[in-house]
Order: structure tokens, then sequence, then C-alpha cells
């Protein structure tokens, strides 16, 4: 499929890694639990807060090094570095085990991510995060197996002995377009104190539409996203809680312009949000604003964002 429509930036994360099966299937592998309302999210707006600079340069097709400057009242606040290292590579293509990692020299505020493919269908990922130094660290394990129709995920979120959440969820096609799944969920607090969860999702998707919706005693979750027109597309959500009782819906749009990107969105709470961003084309800068403003309060914030990628890795080049 084509994507001339989107604009030359690339994504704010690395993209899929695709794997190919032997044999014919009518079924599409639907993702897990977990991304089912991936299509709505990534046209929601991204929003900065204050200001920030970073820098990208790759030193080889499987390693790079990155450096950030932060000024804003709620992310944490100053210079960071870092990179990303894959071990193996086969003529054009990375093999994993692959380390993406930043660290804060001041306060040794640090973010690891390693994922590891030990064959093609099974996906190993850890992430590790530490906020400073007399904090504990923040811990994610990841097990997903994927075949042609289904996937099975196990999700492990801070695992202590007193403390600790753990998910497991299966995805699976019946059709070309339905997909259905569901999630358990099990939260322990004192080893005495034991709560668990179940949640079912479903989704039915066209290559220009998509429809998702995830129920479980807690709540409940809907979007709808479409691709109205090459280059634009168009999402609305929907969430209610039960415990708070509050519904929020949201309508978000993004626009791809040749050389930029509109995001825009409105709720229900009266929150209007905008995001533009920009690859300069004869300087390897991207840059990009947004404002989110709430029309009830009258407050509104502001932020920039400037990435600056002389060998061009953020551009896909």
């Amino acid at each position: 499929m084509s994507c001339n429509s989107c604009p030359p930036f690339g994504a704010y994360k690395f993209p899929s890694c695709f794997q190919r099966y032997g044999g014919v299937s009518n079924n599409k592998n639907p993702g897990n639990v977990q991304t089912l309302h991936s299509l709505a999210h990534n046209v929601m707006p991204k929003f900065y807060d204050g200001v920030e600079l970073d820098y990208y340069h790759r030193l080889a097709p499987n390693k790079f090094i990155s450096a950030a400057w932060v000024l804003s009242h709620v992310r944490p606040a100053g210079f960071r570095f870092g990179g990303l290292y894959t071990f193996r590579m086969v003529d054009d293509f990375m093999l994993t085990p692959t380390i993406v990692g930043d660290i804060h020299p001041t306060t040794l505020a640090a973010n690891l991510n390693l994922l590891y493919y030990p064959f093609k269908p099974l996906r190993l990922e850890a992430v590790f995060q530490k906020a400073g130094e007399d904090t504990p660290v923040e811990t994610q394990y990841t097990i997903e197996w994927t075949r042609p129709c289904d996937t099975w995920t196990t999700n492990l979120y801070n695992v202590r002995n007193e403390t600790g959440r753990c998910t497991s969820s299966v995805m699976r096609s019946i059709s070309q377009h339905w997909a259905i799944g569901c999630e358990l969920l099990v939260e322990w607090n004192e080893p005495k104190k034991v709560m668990s969860d179940l949640a079912f999702a479903a989704r039915y998707s066209h290559h220009h539409y998509s429809f998702a919706a995830t129920v479980s005693r807690q709540g409940l979750d809907v979007s709808y996203w479409q691709r109205i027109h090459p280059q634009i597309q168009m999402a609305n959500m929907l969430a209610w809680n039960r415990n708070t009782r509050k519904t929020i819906a949201t309508i978000c749009y993004q626009w791809n312009f040749w050389n930029c990107a509109v995001h825009g969105m409105i709720d229900s709470d009266a929150l209007v949000g905008f995001m533009w961003t920009k690859y300069l084309t004869h300087l390897p800068l991207q840059m990009g604003f947004s404002v989110v403003m709430s029309l009830p309060t009258d407050r509104f914030a502001f932020g920039m964002r400037f990435v600056l990628d002389p060998s061009g890795l953020r551009r896909g080049d």
C-alpha cells in the first residue's frame, strides 16, 4: 500500500516490526488489546509543555546518539543524553536485541528499554524507569506471541512481593474485518488482598475506517477512526468511568500537507487543542508548537519543540 500522503518527517516512535509467515491466511493479525484504539489515538495532538530541544545523530545504520534539553513546569527539566544500539545486522536488516536509553546527568534519572526477538513470533521487552536516586525503579516486562490470526500478550508492571499488577490478553481475527479479544487484570497491594477484572474488546475495520470498543466493570471506551481524504484523518473517542460517573467525548483530526502536519481536538469539557509540525526543506530541522486551552477556566498552555537531525534519521531518509 502506498503512503504518498504521509508527512516526510516520520513518526514519534519506531515503526512496528514486520514479520513474514509461511502459508496462506485470509485473516490479518489484529495486534494486541493495548493497541486496539491506536488509530484514533495517533490522530490526537501530542501537546508540548515549555520548550524542548532535541538532537539526533546517526553513527551507523544500527546506532545513533541523542541529546535533549527541556524547560518545562510539568516534565522534568534539564539536559538528557542517550541513544539506540542494535547488536546484530544481516545485510541491510537490523536484528534484535536492541537497547534504547537516556539519562539525566544531574539527578541520575534514567530510562532504559530492551527489545529482543528470540525468534520471529516471540517478542520480549523490558522497560526500566528511575526518577531519581532515592526512588524505586519502575519496571514493565512484556511477553508477546504473535501468530497470523491472533496475538497473546502478558504484561508485568512493578511486580514485587507486596504490590504489583499483571495483565494477560488475547486478540484474534475471526474474519477479514472483525477481531475480538479479552484481557484479564490481576492486581495485588498486600499479600492477602488481590483484585481482578476482565475486559472484552472488539474491532470492525476496513482500510479507510475502523470502529473499536472495550468494556469492563470499570467503564467503557469507544473509538472511531476514518480517513476521509488521502491527507485527512478524523477520529471520535468516548470514555465512561463507572467509579466517577464521568463521560468524556473527544473529536480530533489530522491534516497532512506536503511539508507539514496539523492536528486538532476538542472534547466535551470544552478543552481545545492544536498542534503544528514541519520539517524545513533546506535545514535538517523539525519544528513544532502546540496550544491547549480550557474554555471554562480561560487557561491555556503553549509549548514548542525543535529537533535537529543532520543525518536525516527522524526524516526517514
